[in-house]
């Protein structure tokens, strides 16, 4: 919990000297999926697709640069029964997890050079995430199994992410997004020592979400700032940051 108010903390710190006009927020769902021993493939497929949800605000230094803090909530699961390898079925693991991440991430902005109904971002940072594999074994399998339970359950992970959507409105979009999560850990899926601790986890999320902003939209033209009817920054009360 301290962590989650420290990255708040640090968000509203940023944006607490700024304009709320170029701020927004964002929500969304999507699908996730882990990679990693468990699961060979370089592709997903539908086994191990889950349910995602992320939701977040951000703020738009200028035309090119921007931030977001960002919360997800994921479940990841794998099995070496989902993939074309003999050595894998025979040794027969599987597993599920939750997983929450929170982060703190810098987008650069409108790819393109011109900032107008289109969207489109790169984006990094340093997430904060939690997991609890839960791992079962094949009544078949032919491997004797320890089970690992020593090891943290929380870590970092850094995100390369990368986003496309287009404004429907002078406040409201949509976008589409997607990112690799690289971890410095080898137990999201609970099996390390049973398997091969020289390659670390990892996983990647994809949401559609829609996004409101609280400024007029930026557009080309005088009739599209006529047609924004967007909330007076003037009207929008001041935040209580956790710890400020």
């Amino acid at each position: 919990m301290k962590k989650i108010l420290f990255f708040i903390s640090i968000f509203c710190t940023l944006t607490s000297f700024a304009q709320w006009g170029n701020s927004y927020v964002f929500f969304g769902a999507g699908m996730a999926y882990y990679q990693g021993d468990l699961n060979a493939t370089s592709f997903p497929t539908g086994e191990i697709l889950n349910m995602s949800y992320k939701g977040g605000v951000g703020y738009s230094f200028s035309t090119r640069f921007g931030a977001t803090l960002h919360y997800t909530k994921s479940n990841l699961n794998g099995s070496d029964l989902f993939v074309n390898n003999e050595d894998k079925n025979a040794r027969g693991l599987s597993f599920i997890s939750p997983l929450t991440d929170l982060g703190l991430n810098l987008k650069i902005r409108n790819l393109t050079g011109k900032e107008g109904r289109a969207i489109s971002y790169l984006y990094s940072g340093i997430n904060y995430f939690r997991f609890n594999p839960t791992v079962t074994r094949s009544t078949d399998s032919d491997v004797n199994y320890a089970v690992e339970s020593d090891y943290p359950k929380s870590g970092i992970n850094i995100p390369f992410g990368v986003g496309f959507g287009w404004w429907f409105t002078g406040n409201i979009g949509a976008v589409w997004d997607l990112s690799l999560h690289t971890t410095y850990t080898d137990y999201i899926d609970g099996v390390s020592k049973n398997g091969n601790p020289n390659y670390k986890d990892a996983f990647v999320d994809s949401h559609i979400m829609l996004i409101f902003r609280f400024s007029e939209w930026e557009g080309t033209g005088k009739k599209s700032q006529r047609r924004s009817k967007a909330w007076s920054p003037g009207k929008v009360k001041s935040i209580k940051c956790p710890g400020l």
